[in-house]
């Protein structure tokens, strides 16, 4: 369990007349979480969960206040802060900038299955359009220069362990090279684990754990869903979960034709993040009671898969160019199959009926096979394999 500024009952009990929830009954610290102090609280007037804030200031925590309560407003379903009888939503306690949120019903999922990754994917692409209006920003706090930064400064404690560092090493080489500044970007949660997310009676019910919330690419927040959702025991990724979850988030948000070229190594970005923040916790611990520190080479080989899938020829690759009208499902189809080798398959799927015409002509002019045009309902599906047409 983390947590670094522990509470007696007497505390909390003047912390909570604050607010209107009724008197104490109950309270517990949680397991999980590294950042922070959280506890369960159960009053008279409910149930809810308490956050110490060990790091942030009271100005980020204002943002993720707000954000909360405007994810909220948009439907999502984020744990509500509390207001204090004065209507402010941060409080202080042993010295600690706090805040009480309301505890969502439901439970976390050990093993998601594929309609449960499929929720997730619609529900963080849902997230990302309703945080386009939200007026505040905040820059990430592990983000790619964070990662460049602590990643650099890690290699000189991986002086004993040679093929760590020399994968590290590698990896901060790779990672330079990728235009993080060209992928769509806005509020992301950016750290949507399972343990974050809570299903009841089989629906999505829940989504905690604001407090790495910032502006950064919508790509990278993908991301870290699919590797912790989306993966088998040896971190490798599993498919049917896999496109489940990218599927139901495309049929909100399609991606940008930029983002499909970029999807493996923004991937890579986020193994290489939760990989550095757990290693530099085994490295360099802080002080606390009940710490819970999480074992560094989960990421390290998820990292090591992703760079095998990304060195490995794509057998194919899926485009969503529903809704756009020509030309602009040519010019997707087109970027997507930029850099890649020949021989990979590619799938359209067009709502422009025009689409039957234009991206074959596009394909044979250009050198590419076109293998099968056919039309389901309103959608039409043209099937593409890149490389010289015999």
């Amino acid at each position: 369990m983390s947590v670094y500024t522990p509470v007696s009952a007497t505390e909390l009990e003047a912390f909570l007349r604050q607010y209107p929830v009724g008197t104490l009954l109950d309270f517990a610290g949680i397991e999980a979480g590294v950042e922070n102090t959280n506890y369960f609280v159960t009053t008279t007037g409910g149930a809810f969960v308490l956050t110490l804030f060990e790091h942030h200031s009271p100005d980020e925590l204002k943002y993720f206040l707000a954000l909360m309560q405007h994810w909220a407003d948009a439907g999502i379903p984020v744990a509500c802060p509390q207001h204090l009888h004065d209507g402010q939503m941060l409080a202080t306690l042993n010295g600690k900038p706090a805040a009480l949120v309301a505890r969502l019903a439901g439970e976390h999922v050990a093993t998601p299955g594929i309609g449960q990754c499929a929720a997730m994917g619609a529900m963080l692409a849902r997230m990302h359009l309703g945080g386009r209006d939200f007026p505040l920003y905040r820059a990430p706090d592990r983000g790619h220069e964070w990662r460049m930064q602590k990643g650099s400064r890690l290699l000189v404690q991986l002086a004993g362990k040679q093929d760590e560092a020399q994968l590290l090493r590698a990896e901060l080489a790779f990672q330079q090279n990728i235009p993080f500044e060209r992928l769509p970007a806005g509020v992301i949660h950016a750290d949507l684990f399972r343990d974050n997310v809570m299903f009841r009676q089989g629906q999505l019910s829940g989504v905690i754990d604001l407090y790495f919330a910032c502006t950064d690419n919508w790509l990278y927040d993908l991301a870290i869903v699919v590797n912790d959702w989306c993966c088998l025991a040896d971190g490798s990724l599993d498919i049917p979960r896999l496109q489940a979850c990218i599927d139901s988030y495309q049929s909100v948000r399609p991606w940008e034709p930029v983002e499909q070229r970029y999807w493996q190594a923004t991937l890579r970005a986020a193994a290489l993040r939760f990989w550095l923040s757990r290693l530099d916790a085994q490295l360099n611990p802080r002080d606390g009671d009940m710490i819970l520190q999480k074992d560094p080479t989960e990421f390290r080989d998820k990292l090591q898969q992703r760079i095998a899938e990304d060195n490995a020829t794509p057998a194919s690759i899926t485009l969503d160019a529903r809704r756009l009208l020509c030309p602009l499902p040519v010019i997707r189809v087109q970027e997507a199959v930029e850099n890649l080798p020949a021989g990979v398959t590619v799938t359209a799927i067009c709502t422009d009926p025009g689409t039957l015409h234009d991206i074959p002509a596009w394909a044979r002019i250009h050198g590419h096979t076109v293998l099968e045009t056919r039309s389901e309902g309103r959608e039409h599906i043209i099937v593409v394999q890149t490389g010289k047409a015999e």
